[in-house]
């Protein structure tokens, strides 16, 4: 599938010539889910999981089923694996302070590459404070990646954590 193709299950980017990278933010929606967002509201709207009457039970049926099929589409073991989230912020704040505060002693270590954004900077330097835990980072070259080398050097047998971004919109290639 080219780029061309890409771009047109997303209306927002189809007719522009941009990258964008700020999904940690703000995702762009494909059409499928924009389509499928709008069928939710006019068939479906309702708390999951709240209510006893019919349309909350119809929520919760497309909720849970939505589940399932994220978890087969990741190829996780079971769909109980899914949580859902607003964005990815509440996302990491939800792990650092439930498994990092609960899991992480003195001795171990949280490594996180120097590009992430602080929604996966902060928590973790929050949590490493609090459980006396130790934060290193992970230095890119000059072609803005994490070498082999500094992987090595950095994740251990002391490392419980390691987060890092996939594409940051805080570096950009100059040359």
């Amino acid at each position: 599938m080219d780029i061309k193709e890409i771009r047109k299950d997303f209306p927002i980017l189809e007719n522009r010539k941009i990258a964008y990278l700020d999904s940690g933010a703000t995702t762009q929606k494909p059409v499928q889910v924009i389509k499928t967002i709008e069928e939710f509201y006019q068939k479906y709207n309702a708390n999951p999981h709240r209510g006893a009457y019919l349309l909350s039970m119809e929520a919760t049926e497309a909720y849970e089923n939505t589940r399932t099929k994220i978890a087969k589409f990741i190829n996780a073991k079971h769909r109980e694996e899914i949580i859902f989230s607003k964005n990815a912020t509440e996302s990491l704040n939800l792990i650092a302070y439930s498994y990092g505060i609960e899991n992480l002693n003195k001795d171990d270590e949280v490594v996180l590459s120097i590009m992430e954004h602080h929604s996966n900077l902060v928590p973790w330097q929050s949590i490493t404070k609090k459980t006396v835990s130790k934060l290193n980072y992970m230095y890119i070259n000059d072609e803005f990646e994490i070498s082999d080398e500094e992987i090595e050097s950095k994740i251990t047998d002391k490392t419980k954590i390691v987060g890092i971004t996939h594409i940051s919109n805080v570096t950009r290639n100059n040359k």
